[in-house]
This record gives structure tokens, C-alpha cells and sequence, in this order.
């Protein structure tokens, strides 16, 4: 009869066809924000993935066409504190314009007069000393002596975009533009050096980088500064050393926006900005600007080369995180952008890659949807896992082939939760089922209370079979013995049993029915009837004894249960036994020494395992006082509260404590059965617990007869 359990009804839509609804819906609106413009919808992720390929695999440095001549901690610690006088800088210029660099990017605006100019010296000391004043008007000021250092070389100075202060576009490089318009940055002003200064340059970039969340993973190459285009001081640099007076922006969708100067055209993103491709800090780039005053630096170092002048003292400048972790100067930035265009490693970011990646996420996620709820947990996983190396690997492949960026993390955000609908959805099928099931379990325990007397019955008349040591042994001067069974339902499986096969030699079996319950218990009955029947027939051997039982419940077993049985046969006189084991617990040997020693020789399988086959016994001898155990597995299974086993050891424990040399088997016997009550402490038992405890004491001087 099939119960049905009525499930709410957000669980029953939840599993409706699997759950392959609900999961296709999420699929779809995730396809769509994989199509949303950039960043994307997570874009802490897909940066995570970027910055993960430069960490893994930095651009390898093998074009050097830069060096920085760097205002640094030695350079501020001989020549002074910043900003220097401009003459100071003016002799720079002139230092680095005498080693011959193909074109000097300054990285520094200087907005400001010189305060140590002497005109401004003047005004300061007017008053108190007007000779000196006039001697200093007749000097020219510093400005102008850095104005015309600059202009005897080819110098680029620097311009930062702004949107609240700053100046035109007068002076930038013509610009022709081929095509719609570009997209780019726009800034409505722009912060330059002063008119002076600013005239006398070659040429002018800007220093604007992209900072997202702190790290500068991309920089324009060209922006807008109060409507003019104006490149960035990289390329500026690049412009005013190849001579040439305009660049070009070509922007011909769908291909890439590009910037055109001379024969070098670069591709950019739609903005104009490129993704760096960072190989990171590297002091061969630097070389010290007092080295260079002072002429202690290599000529070489700067001859040819683009000589980028910038601060990098402690202190006096912002030092930018990049994706693969290092924080590096501005003009080391500007060092890295020039070093990607002169080794051709620029990274991109392909206008067509979000549709790429929403489809990879589609397909993989149709097919999770169609297969995945016909699949295995072990399959599923495995489906998961091989999506995501795809992807994952798909990235990487991008990175390292092509130096285009694809963002694989986005993705296998979306069909993780594809993935894990679809197992909510199989975990609350299952969730539903178990309560249908739980609400028919009630139904047939209900049923099964209106039998609990009969099993009760069944239980008094189980235990009313087992024989009883103070019946059997009532006269037994030869032997003591302690006999315990409790099953771990009504009934159990669990068998035991002691006669006299003769005056002298006493039988002793214990037994264990696979399973619980009335079956078998029943199956235990017939067991123990039919193996006291067979020993009393005198087989020459307990191998052929269980040879013979074997035969004879093999015969009518239609539930294919099987037993373990350890039989004894001990002569009460002599202390000789024998014994043979089907597949039981061991014969536990307890010598007067105090030692356990487990007897495990002889036996076979247990019997209704196979039709036919033989078992051998083993004889051993025992002396007076010591003691045999005989128990099943629910001793050595007993568990306890924290799910630990009981074990061999520890019962061989319970009987070196218990079975002592003058001890009484009743209470050696009840010794044991406490100590592992309070092992359990309290757990119901999981199997039948059998024991039969033996103690052999020899044959009296005056020799009492067994009963027959």
C-alpha cells in the first residue's frame, strides 16, 4: 500500500521535472547578465581571474627600451629635500640630453613657480636689502632655465586628467580620427606644467591610469582632455621619438579601436585603454638621478633608449598595487606599458568575449539540466569537476596562446548554482520520499504493536529452550558455568546450549544467526534442535559434526540464512577438549597465569554459506581452575555512545580482571556483563549478546558421576 505524504507546495514546484525547471530558468537569466556590458555582473571575480594568469604566468622581460633615471632616497639624500630648485632639474635634463635618449618623459607636473627662483627671492628681500634684490632681478629665473634645458632636447612632460581645475588642450599632438567616434575617457580639464615650462616641451602625455578597487590593471593610451584627444606619456614618448606630428584613432567596429603613429598601430579596448601585461619590479630598469648629475652612471644606460624621469623616494609618491601583488611606482607603470608595446605582450580583452563565455556557460549548463538528474552523485560530481577544467583550461589557453583575456570564474559561478538547483532539487525529492516513507513506517509499526504479544510470546518460549546451568549441572563438581543471553529485539538470532554427550564429556555450543528478529529466531530454533540431535548421534569428529549439520539446513533453507556456530566438546575428567569453529568468535582461554589466549585453530565458513564442505577441529588441554569464553559478535560489536567498538581486546581485558584463579563463575561472569554496561552506558546493543563462561576444576579426589 502506498502512502502518500503531502509535500508543500514550494517543494513540489521545486521538483517538478527534477528540479530541470527551475534550474533552466536560473540558467537563462544567468546567460543574460553574462551579457551585460563590462565589467560583467561579478567583477570581482572575473578581476580575480585575471590577475590570477599574470600571477601564475608574468610577462618575461625581453625588450628593455626604458630606463628610469630615478629621484630616490639617495638622489633626495645628496642633492636635498623635493621638490629641487629647477635649475637643479634643469642641469638633469641637460645630463640626460648629453647621453643621447631617443625622447625624455618627465613624470612630474610642475604647476607651480619655483619658490628659490631668484626673481621671487627678490620680492622676498626687497626691503631689507635692495642691492641684493636688484643683482637678483638681473638673474634669470629658474623656470626659464629648466624651459630652455627642455627645449634643447626631445622632452615630454606630463598632464593629468581633472575634473575640477586645470587648463585647455592647447599645444597636444593633431589627432585624426577614421571612423564613428571613439568612446574614450574624457576629462574636462587637464593639470599641466607651467606655461614656461610646458611651451618648451616636445610633447605632452597624460598620467591617468584605471584603479579598480586599488589595482591598476589597465591604463589609457589615449583620452580626451577638455575635448582633445591626447595620448598617454607612454606613447606620447613614443610619438615625439619617432618624429612624427599626429596620430590617428581608428575606430571601424566590430574590430578594435586602434591608434595609429606611423607604421606602430595598437589595439586597444573600446575606451581606449589597455589591459597591462606586468612582468614586474625589476631594479635593471633604474638607474639613480644623482648618479647621473654627477656623472657616475653608465652613458650607456641611456643612450637610444626613452629616459623617463621620475620620484620614487618614500614618501613622496604613490606607490600603485598590481594584479600579481607588487606595488610599483607611476613611472615604472609607464615603463611597463612602453616595455608591452616593444615586445608585442599586450593584453586584451576581445569585444566578442562575453558572448563566448555566455555561450560556453549555456551549453555546459543545457547539458548539466538535461543529464545531471538522470546522473549518479559520483557522475554528477565528475560532470562538475570536467566543466569547470574546461573552462578553467579555456582561460589559461586564451592567456598563453593569444594574450586575450577570457573570464572563466564568472561562468563557474553560474553553473555552480545550476549545478546545486539541480542537487536541492534531487536532495528535497529524496527528503519528500523519506517522509512518505516515515509516514508508512508509522502505519506498520502501528500494525506491527498488535503483535507485540505474540512476540512477547515468543520471547518467553525462546528463553524457556535454553538450557539452565543449575538444571543441567545440578550435581557437577567437575565444572562451573555461566550462561547469559539478550537479544537485542524481543527475539534473536543468537543460539547457545550445554549437555552430556556420556558421564565424562560435556558439549557446549553458542551460535549466531545472521540477522534479527523472528526469522531468525525461528531459524535459531531449528539450529539448536538439529545440532543437539546430530552430536547425540556420535559423529567420530566435531568437523563432521558441523560437516553433517551443514548438510541438513542447507537442505531446508529457502531464505538463504546462514549461521556461525563454535562447538566444544570438553572432558570433565581430564581437561582435554576439542573444538571447531564456523566462522565465530574465537574460544577464549583464560590460563591461571592471568593470560588470554584466543583459540582460534580449525573451523571454516559459516555453515548454509556452501552445500558441501569439510571442517577441522582442534584439541587443547586445560588445567584445573582456568576458565573457557565462548561469545558472539554482539560482545566484540558492542558500541558506545561516541561510536567506538568494544572490541577483542577489550573483552580479553574484562576477562583477565574477572576470571581470577579462586573467583566464582557467577560473579566473574557478572563482572563482565557490568563492565560493559558501563562501556555502553546506556546504547541499546545492535546485535544479540551471547556468553557462556566456563571454569574447569578438575577432577575431584573422590570422583562424583555426572548425571545421565
Amino acid at each position: 500500500m502506498k502512502t502518500e505524504f503531502p509535500a508543500p507546495g514550494w517543494q513540489r514546484l521545486l521538483v517538478a521535472g527534477r528540479g530541470r525547471t527551475w534550474a533552466a530558468t536560473l540558467a537563462l537569466l544567468c546567460c543574460f547578465s553574462l551579457l551585460l556590458p563590462e565589467p560583467g555582473p561579478l567583477p570581482g571575480l572575473r578581476n580575480l581571474a585575471f590577475d590570477t594568469y599574470q600571477k601564475l604566468w608574468p610577462r618575461v622581460r625581453n625588450a628593455q627600451p626604458v630606463v628610469i633615471v630615478a629621484i630616490d632616497d639617495r638622489s633626495l639624500a645628496q642633492v636635498g629635500q623635493w621638490p629641487w630648485p629647477r635649475d637643479t632639474m634643469a642641469r638633469l635634463a641637460d645630463r640626460i640630453a648629453a647621453r643621447k635618449p631617443a625622447v625624455t618623459g618627465i613624470d612630474i607636473v610642475f604647476a607651480e613657480p619655483d619658490r628659490t627662483s631668484p626673481d621671487l627671492l627678490a620680492q622676498r628681500f626687497g626691503e631689507s636689502d635692495q642691492v641684493l634684490a636688484a643683482r637678483l632681478r638681473q638673474l634669470p629665473s629658474n623656470d626659464s632655465v629648466f624651459a630652455s634645458a627642455l627645449g634643447r632636447s626631445p622632452v615630454v612632460l606630463g598632464v593629468v586628467g581633472s575634473t575640477k581645475s586645470g587648463s585647455g588642450g592647447e599645444g597636444f599632438a593633431p589627432a585624426r580620427i577614421v571612423g564613428a567616434p571613439p568612446r574614450l575617457d574624457a576629462f574636462p580639464k587637464g593639470e599641466r606644467s607651467l606655461p614656461e615650462i610646458d611651451g618648451a616641451a616636445a610633447g605632452r602625455g597624460l598620467f591617468n591610469a584605471h584603479l579598480d578597487n586599488g589595482v591598476v590593471r589597465r591604463v589609457p593610451l589615449v583620452a580626451t582632455v577638455a575635448g582633445y584627444p591626447l595620448l598617454s606619456m607612454p606613447l606620447e614618448c613614443l610619438r615625439v621619438a619617432a618624429g612624427e606630428p599626429v596620430f590617428s584613432l581608428v575606430s571601424e567596429p566590430p574590430a578594435p579601436l586602434k591608434i595609429v603613429i606611423g607604421d606602430l598601430a595598437l589595439p586597444t579596448q573600446a575606451d581606449g585603454s589597455i589591459f597591462v601585461h606586468y612582468a614586474g619590479h625589476d631594479i635593471n630598469r633604474y638607474v639613480s638621478a644623482v648618479d647621473v648629475l654627477e656623472g657616475r652612471d653608465d652613458p650607456d644606460l641611456i643612450a637610444g633608449r626613452i629616459a623617463l624621469v621620475g620620484v620614487v623616494g618614500q614618501g613622496l609618491v604613490d606607490y600603485q598595487l598590481t594584479p600579481n601583488g607588487e606595488r610599483l611606482p607611476g613611472v615604472e607603470v609607464h615603463a611597463e606599458v612602453i616595455e608591452n608595446i616593444f615586445s608585442k605582450s599586450l593584453l586584451h580583452r576581445p569585444e566578442v568575449a562575453r558572448g563566448i563565455e555566455a555561450a560556453c556557460f549555456a551549453l555546459l549548463a543545457l547539458m548539466a539540466v538535461a543529464w545531471m538528474p538522470r546522473m549518479s552523485p559520483l557522475q554528477s560530481a565528475m560532470a562538475y569537476v570536467a566543466s569547470a577544467g574546461l573552462l578553467l583550461g579555456g582561460g589559461v589557453v586564451a592567456y598563453l596562446w593569444q594574450r586575450q583575456l577570457f573570464d572563466p570564474l564568472t561562468p563557474l559561478a553560474g553553473l555552480t548554482a545550476v549545478h546545486a538547483l539541480l542537487v536541492l532539487a534531487a536532495w528535497m525529492m529524496i527528503e519528500i520520499e523519506r517522509k512518505r516513507l516515515s509516514a508508512h513506517l508509522a502505519l506498520e509499526r502501528e500494525a506491527s504493536a498488535r503483535t507485540a504479544g505474540e512476540l512477547e510470546a515468543a520471547r518467553r518460549i525462546q528463553t524457556g529452550m535454553l538450557p539452565r546451568p543449575e538444571k543441567v549441572l545440578a550435581n557437577e563438581k567437575r565444572l562451573q558455568l555461566f550462561a547469559h543471553m539478550r537479544p537485542a529485539r524481543e527475539v534473536g538470532g543468537d543460539l547457545y546450549d550445554f549437555f552430556y554427550l556420556d558421564q565424562r564429556r560435556l558439549f557446549v555450543v553458542v551460535g549466531d544467526v545472521a540477522g534479527k528478529g523472528l526469522a531468525a529466531a525461528l531459524f535459531m530454533a531449528v539450529s539448536k534442535a538439529l545440532t543437539k540431535s546430530t552430536s547425540l548421534r556420535g559423529p567420530s569428529s566435531l568437523g563432521d559434526l558441523l560437516e553433517l549439520i551443514n548438510i541438513e539446513l542447507v537442505r531446508d533453507n529457502p531464505d538463504e540464512l546462514f549461521v556461525t556456530l563454535l562447538a566444544v566438546v570438553l572432558d570433565l575428567d581430564t581437561g582435554q577438549l576439542e573444538y571447531c569453529n564456523a566462522g565465530h568468535e574465537p574460544l577464549l582461554h583464560v590460563r591461571t597465569d592471568g593470560g588470554v589466549q584466543v583459540l582460534d585453530g580449525g573451523g571454516g565458513p559459516p555453515l548454509c554459506v556452501f552445500d558441501y564442505i569439510g571442517y577441522s577441529s582442534v584439541k587443547h588441554a586445560l588445567q584445573p581452575g582456568e576458565w573457557l569464553a565462548l561469545v558472539s559478535d554482539g560482545f566484540t560489536e558492542a558500541m558506545s555512545s561516541d561510536g567506538s567498538l568494544w572490541g577483542r581486546e577489550a573483552m580479553k581485558s574484562a576477562l583477565q580482571a574477572a576470571c581470577s584463579a579462586d573467583g566464582d563463575v557467577a560473579g566473574s561472569g557478572a563482572q563482565v556483563l557490568s563492565r560493559l554496561a558501563r562501556f555502553e552506558a546506556g546504547i541499546d546493543p545492535a546485535d544479540d549478546q551471547t556468553m557462556l563462561l566456563l571454569r574447569w576444576l578438575g577432577r575431584p579426589a573422590q570422583n562424583n558421576a555426572a548425571p545421565a
